[in-house]
């Protein structure tokens, strides 16, 4: 059977790399966030530490935790810019090509692959027929994750200098609060996405994501034929 590749090897190492990073920082940033339910994870780590940092082992764990949390913070930071320069160099942002269609037909595709998702009930074939490679549902959610980015990147940088930019208390407070926003609007996104790729009309998508990132063109012709249109296959 015809296979097509929809996931690029780059996209690939891109995707695991934020599943790592995202996932550290989430777990860091909790315990600097609510020492009291995540003080456990502090001591965890702090108490082989603690001698060689003349301290206990809850603070030694606080102290490392913060450190990884911010070089992870830095880390994710320099694959996200390289990779959005690499897709912008060799045009291959296809996750906002459905924010070009009018708002009409937005709020429509909008509501049927949600009823869809949800409901199960079948797309009309007149959205059927325009889905691309991504349906404007992964768009909107996708302005969320970069607006999660923004504030995510804001506050952390405005965070970590907090001293050389002279900030005052109640800036403070709002970076804390800017950074806490980011994170549950990043949370939401995972939320959503795992929901998306764990419905089996999308496993073959999760397959080649952690597979050889080809999928049966069977299949994109039923459900991302704008994407086939677009790419000259027939």
């Amino acid at each position: 059977m015809d296979k097509l590749e929809i996931v690029s090897t780059g996209y690939k190492i891109a995707h695991n790399w934020n599943v790592i990073l995202f996932t550290l920082l989430a777990l860091t940033g909790a315990v600097l966030f609510s020492i009291e339910v995540m003080g456990w994870l502090a001591y965890v780590v702090g108490a082989p530490f603690s001698a060689l940092l003349g301290t206990d082992s809850v603070t030694a764990g606080v102290q490392l935790l913060r450190s990884v949390h911010w070089f992870m913070g830095f880390v994710w930071g320099a694959l996200l810019i390289v990779y959005a320069i690499h897709l912008l160099l060799f045009g291959r942002i296809e996750v906002f090509k459905p924010l070009s269609k009018p708002l009409s037909q937005q709020i429509k595709e909008m509501k049927a692959v949600a009823s869809h998702y949800m409901l199960g009930k079948p797309l009309p074939p007149e959205v059927a027929k325009s889905l691309d490679r991504h349906n404007i549902l992964v768009s909107y959610v996708t302005i969320v994750l970069i607006i999660a980015i923004t504030f995510l990147s804001i506050s952390g940088v405005a965070l970590v200098f907090k001293v050389p930019l002279g900030l005052s208390p109640s800036t403070l407070n709002l970076m804390v609060l800017l950074h806490d926003v980011g994170f549950v609007l990043g949370l939401l996104f995972v939320v959503l996405h795992l929901f998306a790729v764990s419905h089996p009309d999308n496993r073959p998508i999760l397959m080649a994501m952690f597979g050889d990132g080809k999928v049966d063109l069977d299949w994109l012709k039923a459900h991302m034929p704008r994407f086939l249109e677009r790419r000259g296959v027939k």
